[in-house]
């Protein structure tokens, strides 16, 4: 099965679901010279919106690379990437929560679950595509695995990280999670540095 149509339906669900995450916020109808107090009273929503839309628009640049390494698909692969997006777009609900109760310990451990719960997805899809070589290209089981697999156990653990700190420090969880994103827009492209995907 060709894995075009993959993913020309997986790039309409991130385009939903990252165009959800502003449904979120809106501003008060209230009057004119309470505008300031309001507007600051949004301002929770507003960062978690950004952040949000951030990270799912890295999942969907890890998602457009990895399909590089993507010969075709079968059935079990298109049911993984189906329980991807079905993580993925369920992000705007904890998005929400940590927007109305920003330093609420609560709200941040279920955004934190929800991404970790991303990931291991993402890596159960690398494990497939491993143990079914005849998907992949031939560069993927030699440099692809061996490159991705420490970063997901990396990524995954400072998530649980900022979990864990989420009652006590929840300011810290919050750095960690942003911390994470901008470690993996500067590092990814690293990774994949000198492999070339050649599809046959």
């Amino acid at each position: 099965m060709e894995k075009s149509r993959l993913e020309a339906f997986s790039d309409g669900v991130f385009a939903i679901v990252i165009t959800l995450l502003i449904l979120d916020i809106r501003f008060p109808e209230v009057e004119y010279d309470r505008f300031g107090e309001t507007l600051i009273s949004v301002v929770p929503r507003i960062l978690a919106y950004v952040m949000s839309f951030v990270i799912i628009g890295l999942y969907w640049v890890i998602h457009h690379n990895s399909m590089h390494a993507i010969k075709k698909t079968d059935r079990g692969f298109l049911w993984l990437n189906i329980l991807l997006l079905l993580c993925v777009s369920f992000i705007p609900f904890p998005t929400s929560l940590v927007g109305r109760y920003p330093f609420q310990a609560g709200p941040i451990i279920f955004y934190g679950l929800t991404l970790i719960a991303c990931n291991a997805v993402g890596y159960v899809m690398l494990v497939y595509v491993y143990y079914h070589p005849h998907l992949a290209v031939a560069e993927f089981s030699k440099q692809y695995m061996r490159s991705h697999t420490p970063n997901y156990v990396i990524v995954n653990g400072a998530y649980l990280g900022a979990i864990l700190l989420a009652g006590t420090f929840p300011l810290l969880s919050y750095l960690i999670y942003i911390a994470v994103v901008i470690l993996l827009i500067v590092f990814l492209p690293k990774l994949d540095d000198g492999i070339n995907y050649q599809v046959e």
